[in-house]
């Protein structure tokens, strides 16, 4: 969670809608990647148009719904899901989150994430604040993932199995990690365009190259296996 660039925060009316405190909560941490060499190599301009245009898009879309919040800091992004029964809004969770990832890599900025449950603190006010284990988990799972796209935590194990039996917003896929291969259920965030979507990472590819481009390869491994 390292301080690269700041381009843009949550949006009030969705601060004012969620409960605030300690409780179970959904966590998603996406991470938006090479910003470094991005802000290094292309127009601020462009990369100005490109974050604002993606910050709009998730703070529209989690106005639509009444149990999500969310924060953009630097290169990273932050939601959270409260309710009485998380299971209930999971699905709902895991299709936002999918829908975010589609539209940054549509945009060129390449994501990567995790999504993973438990209590934490959010706090809201004029200096906002949140904590706890599931932030940590997910964020430690995110930095281990070798490809673009979201998996799911073990604290998220049991909704997502009985989400992969009656939907395919989640699938259980074996996935490069840091560390070496591991079974995890993944987000399909290609789902409503597969060609499309497909043709957008290729088009990443294009801007990458060395380690980079590992996660190009393992990302189009990843729909191959999904589509195939």
């Amino acid at each position: 969670m390292n301080d690269k660039s700041t381009f843009s925060t949550g949006g009030n009316r969705v601060l004012q809608r969620i409960d605030t405190g300690t409780c179970e909560r959904l966590v998603a941490f996406l991470d938006i990647m090479g910003f470094k060499d991005m802000v290094a190599r292309q127009n601020e301009t462009k990369i100005e148009s490109k974050l604002f245009e993606l910050s709009e898009y998730i703070t529209q879309s989690v106005n639509k719904e009444q149990n999500f919040i969310h924060f953009i800091f630097s290169d990273s992004i932050i939601l959270f899901g409260t309710n009485d029964n998380l299971e209930n809004i999971f699905d709902s969770f895991v299709s936002l989150v999918g829908k975010i990832v589609e539209k940054s890599i549509s945009l060129g900025l390449p994501i990567k994430g995790a999504i993973s449950k438990g209590s934490c603190t959010v706090a809201i006010g004029a200096k906002p604040f949140y904590f706890g284990q599931p932030i940590i988990d997910a964020y430690l799972l995110e930095e281990s993932v070798v490809m673009y796209g979201v998996v799911l935590h073990n604290s998220v194990e049991e909704y997502a199995e009985r989400l992969s039996n009656n939907s395919e917003l989640v699938y259980d896929y074996d996935v490069v990690l840091k560390g070496g291969h591991s079974k995890h259920y993944i987000v399909n965030w290609a789902r409503n365009d597969f060609e499309l979507n497909r043709r957008n990472v290729l088009n990443i590819r294009k801007t990458v190259s060395d380690s980079p481009r590992r996660y190009v390869d393992n990302t189009m491994n990843c729909m191959k296996y999904i589509y195939d």
